[in-house]
């Protein structure tokens, strides 16, 4: 069992867009009913999942996700936690990388290190699922509060989904809509 206590938490919801046009008409929208939506900058995330040989994060409900935004890498576990629908509430923690990671990876000194070490100890880790994400993002307000933060991102994604090992192969391509709740946002707004 892993400690999750001093975590985030993550909520989100997810839904399957059949298409890339639905979310090409998605990202067309200035409003959503009451609610207002602001481009945001669309990002390109490579993201490598990573697990010991035989599975033992997954197995307990952990996923372990290295993520290049840019030029930037993170690591971030999120645990298993509890699911009402589409939504998805669950204990996330994300560090910020020094370098790009090579692999077999090893958990760098840290948070995560201290929160995974009961199940990874010195095991090393490998890729086994790469994502590879076009990331529309649109802040979502409360429309008349517009001036204030938004309460969460909407995302359209376009995903690439890759085979580790040499040549990355496209085993899946899909495409989803997800939206998050970030500072300030409530579970109201977000069902509505």
């Amino acid at each position: 069992m892993t400690k999750t206590a001093r975590s985030p938490q993550e909520i989100e919801a997810k839904l399957a867009a059949p298409r890339e046009t639905v979310l090409s008409a998605i990202a067309q929208l200035k409003r959503l009913e009451r609610y207002r939506l602001r481009p945001r900058q669309t990002v390109s995330l490579h993201t490598v999942y990573v697990d010991t040989p035989d599975f033992t994060l997954a197995r307990h409900g952990v996923a372990l996700r290295l993520r290049r935004t840019g030029t930037r890498w993170e690591m971030s576990a999120k645990w298993s936690g509890r699911r009402d629908g589409i939504v998805r509430t669950r204990p996330e923690l994300t560090v910020r990388l020094a370098h790009a990671p090579s692999y077999p990876f090893t958990l760098p000194l840290g948070p995560l290190a201290s929160q995974l070490a009961e199940l990874v100890g010195e095991q090393r880790l490998g890729p086994i699922l790469i994502p590879d994400v076009r990331r529309q993002r649109l802040a979502v307000h409360v429309a008349g509060r517009v001036k204030e933060s938004a309460f969460a991102e909407l995302a359209l994604d376009r995903v690439h989904l890759r085979a580790p090992g040499p040549g990355r192969r496209v085993v899946a391509t899909y495409c989803e809509v997800e939206i998050e709740l970030e500072s300030g946002g409530t579970m109201h707004d977000l069902l509505h």
